[in-house]
């Protein structure tokens, strides 16, 4: 005999679990719910393409780091970054300006666009002929920066931020590529080569004529025939494609490896994060050096092929000639005049260089243009 199944009964208990369900859903919110939502922007000017390696590890590594790690190292926060480059937000040489109104939160500030307001924070780029070696300049740079933050973020003070850990965009030795060959010094005297920033004087010390160019600049500049050269990293020449406008690839490496620019993070935007979201900021940045370092090495050996395969001749030059361009730069003084600039600016700039020059030695780092301290 079949047992009855009492309708009653089933409603009720289907009633019940409903009831249970629904008072579940209410008092255990969704991690998403729990969590406070930090929206931050990212700047710079430079854009994010193929090649331009510093933004496209900004976006990428940096931006997508961070986000992963505040959602899995805190139980509070998740963050949200969005990115704008190439002049959506700030053009090459108003990052800085752009972080100190808050129209950014965090920027990638290109030092050499920045002369007058950060002189000191460029001794990486007054030393021509400095060390070849990126990992050694490196770390020669972060014990300087760490040394002298206190100094450092007073200055950037000024302009309402400061800096984010040891976040660095990295750049190899520029060499000069031009629409003529170079053999010697003088090939070079009356020749119009562009820069951005601290190499013009030495442009003019050496004989040439110095021309100011950004690299957004630099193709339109050579093709027209305004310049006939720009000292660049190798991975410039390729990504702005001024190999196309230029054939030869001189090995004369002005200045050596060293720090193009700096991520800074607004003052008032740091003061309202969490401590646990400042601290991963920092980390993150610090690994954001050290992937910009890898990227930078794979896009240096990238564009030198590129440029062969091109045609472009690459030339080395002789130590002894090399010799030339640095004596004939120690003559004219162009590092002591930088120094006393900075110095009459009121930069304690003698004491930065000699400190960096400390911090290269204990690396072992190579000199071919030692610079006389004090």
């Amino acid at each position: 005999m079949k047992k009855k199944i009492h309708r009653r009964s089933l409603t009720f208990g289907g009633l019940l679990l409903s009831v249970i369900f629904l008072m579940a859903m209410m008092v255990i919110p969704s991690e998403t719910e729990a969590r406070e939502i930090i929206k931050l922007r990212v700047a710079a000017g430079h854009p994010y393409s193929q090649g331009t390696y510093w933004i496209e590890s900004l976006e990428e590594f940096f931006c997508r780091e961070a986000e992963k790690r505040v959602l899995e190292m805190t139980d509070d926060y998740e963050l949200k970054f969005t990115g704008y480059y190439g002049g959506s937000l700030c053009k090459l040489g108003e990052a800085l300006e752009t972080a100190q109104r808050g129209l950014a939160d965090i920027v990638m500030i290109v030092i050499c666009f920045e002369p007058s307001k950060l002189e000191g924070l460029m001794f990486s780029q007054w030393l021509p002929f400095a060390t070849h070696d990126l990992k050694k300049m490196t770390a020669a740079t972060t014990r300087t920066f760490d040394h002298f933050t206190p100094l450092f973020n007073k200055e950037l003070g000024k302009y309402n931020q400061r800096m984010l850990g040891h976040g660095y965009w990295l750049q190899t030795a520029y060499n000069p590529l031009t629409k003529f060959p170079i053999n010697k010094l003088e090939d070079i005297h009356h020749k119009r080569l562009a820069h951005g920033g601290p190499m013009l004087p030495w442009i003019d010390a050496l004989g040439g004529t110095s021309v100011k160019v950004n690299y957004n600049e630099l193709y339109t500049a050579m093709d027209t025939g305004v310049i006939d050269g720009c000292p660049v990293p190798a991975n410039v020449a390729t990504s702005f494609k001024i190999y196309e406008v230029a054939t030869h690839y001189v090995e004369i490496p002005l200045i050596g490896a060293n720090v193009a620019g700096l991520l800074t993070i607004n003052n008032k935007t740091w003061k309202k994060l969490p401590k646990k979201v400042q601290d991963i900021l920092v980390e993150t940045s610090n690994d954001y050096t050290a992937n910009v370092y890898d990227r930078c090495m794979a896009e240096e050996a990238k564009a030198r092929k590129i440029m062969k395969d091109a045609g472009v001749e690459i030339v080395s030059i002789p130590d002894t000639e090399l010799a030339r361009w640095a004596k004939k730069l120690e003559d004219e003084g162009v590092t002591a005049k930088t120094i006393a600039n900075a110095e009459a600016n009121g930069w304690p700039a003698e004491e930065i260089a000699r400190y960096f020059v400390k911090e290269l030695q204990a690396e072992n780092a190579k000199f071919l243009y030692p610079y006389r301290l004090k």
